[in-house]
């Protein structure tokens, strides 16, 4: 789960948002405000980010290389999903169910496959990892 709380974190911060609460994250994924701190504290304590109390959760360089990553990852998969047959929307909520547990091979193998791609069925750049 934390993978999502890191792209969606880096998502706010290429938006402009450099600074994300508990708030931004509860509404998005469905979650209570208490949850979602303990949250943003667990990936501080894990060097991801730092938690700034009664503001919110800042990626820091680890965790923006993280992102970067994960972000990577889960627009390797959407391509894998749209190629199989789903709508880009379906593609990009499959990604995301299944993205913590894809294994490194399995990356490694969708790169390759997609190497000469540029862009996920959404229309967002792959290898960037940066919009959208």
């Amino acid at each position: 789960m934390r993978e999502i709380y890191i792209r969606l974190a880096y998502k706010a911060l290429t938006q402009g948002t450099e600074i994300v609460g508990p708030s931004f994250f509860s509404t998005r994924l469905g979650i209570s405000k208490p949850t979602a701190q303990e949250a943003l504290i667990r990936l501080a304590e894990q060097n991801l980010g730092e938690y700034i109390p009664k503001k919110g959760f800042k990626l820091n360089e680890n965790g923006i290389e993280m992102a970067k990553e994960l972000t990577r990852k889960h627009r390797l998969m959407e391509c894998l999903f749209h190629d199989l047959g789903m709508d880009p929307e379906v593609a990009c909520r499959e990604a995301e169910r299944l993205e913590e547990h894809a294994s490194p091979e399995l990356i490694d193998l969708l790169r390759m496959i997609f190497i000469d791609r540029k862009r996920c069925p959404c229309g967002n750049s792959i290898e960037e990892g940066s919009d959208g």
